[in-house]
């Protein structure tokens, strides 16, 4: 004697879509979230002298027409970032960009 047990799904595919949409906008809050962060995680340890390098942080997420996450950068134009990076302020230790985002998770050590 075999017990059997049959579950029909009333608009499978329906559900299926909410499910992967809820996963999508779960995933870019999170992206999002953790993009802030760290960037705010940056602007703590930039060196300041004049505030512009400090003040120069800023994201960019680029998003589909219906909010999927594409890419995302966390940007900083002031010219003098790469030479603060590396080592030419006593504020901050050499590489404080790279060290910061591998201790929060958004990149990994070579």
């Amino acid at each position: 004697m075999s017990n059997f047990v049959s579950l029909e799904v009333i608009n499978f595919r329906q559900e299926m879509e909410r499910i992967e949409e809820e996963v999508i906008e779960l995933a870019n809050s999170q992206i999002e979230e953790r993009m802030d962060y760290a960037t705010a995680q940056l602007k703590i340890v930039t060196p300041v002298d004049t505030g512009e390098a400090r003040r120069g942080w800023r994201n960019l997420v680029i998003k589909t027409r219906r909010g999927q996450f594409l890419s995302g950068s966390i940007l900083n134009p002031v010219e003098h970032i790469s030479h603060l990076n590396s080592g030419h302020s006593q504020q901050a230790p050499r590489y404080f960009i790279e060290q910061v985002l591998s201790t929060i998770g958004l990149i990994t050590p070579i």
